[in-house]
């Protein structure tokens, strides 16, 4: 399982306090700093932003809250292949953004539209979310809203991997979890850490996974001084939730690896 890359990315404090998840990591980098690319950029400052990250390959990467879960399309670009995405998120991430930016609120429209990926797969959207109701058009896209069975979820999601010959590669928002499962600044959805555990597990068996990052974090203060007991108890959680979908990311990749040696 060693044979993986773990990249964290400090785009915001609260994984800087993940101490254990860390500790699992390959490469470190710390965007703490870096202004002007948190929810929406200007496209100038978001190549600028993937410079700094231009030595981090696919992996398993950890990219911070959701206010930065268009960094994906950082690994996206160095696949050198166009995927499927198997998308878990209470958002599609499909909206609309201004000319010439881009944001955690849209980046998937676009990766659609640049034919970066060859569609996606949303796993546990919010059954009101616009793409889902019908309202964004044109986007090769399937979804698999919230309130649907995780039976249903499994089979349906399993039906569209088989469907096409692509590899996959896995973006996870925490906040597709139940609240409590995990704490983000987003409003939540209703999937237990377990059906999300599940999923990867039997993805293990049914696809060729390229790459896979998490985000979703709770924002804490950057100065621990100012942590209130909420703070501590989210952080931790989330920690607690990161280090077993990292465990169930690594057994997929050792899995592939020890089938690719066979």
């Amino acid at each position: 399982m060693g044979l993986t890359k773990v990249n964290v990315i400090k785009s915001h404090s609260s994984l800087g306090f993940q101490k254990d998840l860390i500790k699992r990591a390959t490469s470190v980098v710390d965007l703490s700093n870096m202004r002007g690319v948190r929810f929406c950029a200007e496209m100038k400052d978001f190549l600028n932003l993937k410079k700094n990250l231009c030595n981090l390959e696919p992996g398993i990467s950890f990219l911070g809250a959701g206010d930065f879960h268009h960094l994906s399309l950082h690994f996206l670009d160095k696949l050198f292949l166009t995927p499927q995405l198997l998308l878990f998120d209470h958002h599609s991430d499909m909206m609309e953004s201004p000319p010439g930016t881009i944001s955690c609120g849209s980046w998937v429209r676009l990766a659609i539209r640049e034919h970066r990926i060859k569609k996606c797969i949303v796993v546990g959207v919010n059954p009101r979310d616009e793409a889902f109701t019908g309202q964004k058009t044109g986007l090769n896209a399937s979804f698999f809203p919230a309130d649907l069975p995780h039976e249903h979820k499994v089979a349906g999601v399993m039906k569209e991997i088989f469907d096409s010959p692509e590899p996959v590669y896995i973006s996870i928002d925490k906040d597709v979890l139940l609240f409590g499962e995990a704490f983000t600044n987003w409003d939540q959805g209703s999937m237990k850490l377990d059906e999300l555990l599940d999923f990867l597990s039997i993805i293990k068996k049914a696809a060729k996974i390229v790459g896979a990052d998490i985000c979703g974090e709770w924002p804490a203060p950057a100065d621990e001084i100012f942590h209130s007991m909420e703070d501590r108890k989210n952080i931790m959680k989330n920690q607690e939730a990161n280090l077993k979908i990292l465990n169930a990311l690594e057994k997929i990749f050792a899995h592939q690896q020890k089938n690719s040696v066979k």
